[in-house]
């Protein structure tokens, strides 16, 4: 056990990207000497938890000015994670669904206020006025009005999607339709019936054909097979007695693909992160961009949720994706975590930067936090490295 923990550690310090020559390709300017910080912070941070792997991209204006890779793919095995190790990305599935929802938006195909009912005439809930007013809008941006995580408990116990569905009538209508933020993953994937009902293709189809294909993300995929089919995965891990331990990839929330459902390495999240920065116009829209970005509902208890460092001065979700008054500039992100798994991603438009982490255990993961702090205050983690 000793050895494969040395090995462990020399992987978290030596195991690196294809890119592992060129890990700075930027000059030695203000982000050159923060990516030398934060490099060294992320590897000895990884080695003090004891962390199984991770992958880290940073993108500025249309670059990747850094990626890397650090650990194994899996506990007990010596695969290295790699460029295009997959990762369950679980919530960060959000930003996806909202942006294709706002491409079919402006092909016309059907508006952010359209009614749900509209597309998916059998959808109930317990209240008729709730069922009648519900939008697309309000799904994406988490105010249906029903309680918060309605039935993520039969996510967790792997139970169907549509299956769910017809049980939504059950679930109390708390508050009026647009006025309360509550975080929801069933409700949130009713878009992806939405999206079949008016293009006649599945939400499969539609994300792997305007999204995964024209931004060259070879590796994505939705599904629980294809994360297991593919060589390159990474598995996850929960903490048992001390050590990590390799767990089960669970089916249950990939039956909401739109909220939770992707499958991605880090390369193809750096081509995300590109197209979020505006710099895939013939792909993501400006418009688009924008729309999705726009502040919804105000969400005043994400300011604690994060290491924040007092710089988020207010926090709203928009649709698909959180946005905070951060440091005086606005601050896109998402965070997302299924067993095993923890994943965020954070862009600043008006700096053209953005950086994401992907990991294989149920970590707290402060590595994206920490590098926006390090951004704007450099000097302060140089002592304590």
């Amino acid at each position: 056990m000793r050895v494969f923990k040395l090995l462990l550690y020399t992987f978290l310090f030596l195991t690196a990207t294809a890119l592992e020559a060129q890990t700075f390709r930027a000059p030695l300017s203000h982000l050159g000497y923060v990516i030398q910080q934060y490099d060294q912070f992320a590897a000895q941070k990884l080695i003090e938890l004891q962390a199984p792997g991770a992958a880290i991209a940073v993108v500025q204006n249309d670059s990747i000015v850094y990626m890397k890779c650090f650990g194994v793919r899996e506990v007990g095995r010596l695969e290295p994670i790699t460029p295009h190790t997959s990762f369950r990305v679980a919530s960060l599935s959000k930003g996806f669904a909202s942006i294709l929802t706002g491409l079919l938006v402006e092909d016309g195909v059907f508006h952010w206020d359209d009614k749900i009912v509209k597309y998916l005439p059998a959808l109930a809930l317990k209240k008729n006025e709730h069922t009648q007013n519900l939008t697309i809008r309000h799904i994406l941006s988490h105010t249906s009005g029903l309680p918060s995580h309605a039935f993520d408990n039969l996510l967790d116990a792997n139970v169907p999607f549509n299956i769910i569905f017809n049980q939504l009538n059950t679930v109390p209508c708390v508050w009026p339709v647009g006025q309360s933020y509550n975080y929801q993953n069933v409700i949130y994937s009713l878009i992806g019936d939405v999206i079949k009902s008016a293009t006649g293709y599945t939400y499969q189809e539609m994300i792997k054909a305007r999204l995964f294909a024209p931004l060259k993300m070879t590796d994505a995929s939705i599904t629980r097979e294809a994360l297991l089919t593919n060589i390159n995965h990474a598995s996850p891990h929960i903490r048992r007695r001390g050590k990590w331990t390799p767990t089960e990839v669970t089916e249950g929330y990939y039956g909401v693909a739109p909220a939770a459902g992707v499958n991605a390495s880090i390369a193809d999240m750096a081509q995300w992160l590109r197209a979020m920065l505006g710099n895939m116009p013939q792909v993501v829209s400006p418009k688009v961009l924008q729309e999705v970005s726009t502040p919804v509902i105000k969400t005043r208890r994400e300011l604690r949720r994060y290491h924040w460092n007092g710089r988020a001065k207010q926090a709203y979700y928009g649709l698909g994706w959180r946005i905070f008054d951060y440091a005086g500039t606005k601050l896109v992100f998402h965070s997302g975590g299924v067993r095993g798994f923890v994943s965020q991603i954070a862009f600043l438009p008006e700096h053209k930067l953005g950086v994401v982490v992907l990991l294989n255990s149920s970590i707290e993961n402060i590595f994206v936090s920490t590098f926006l702090d390090m951004y704007f205050s450099p000097n302060q983690y140089v002592s304590k490295l």
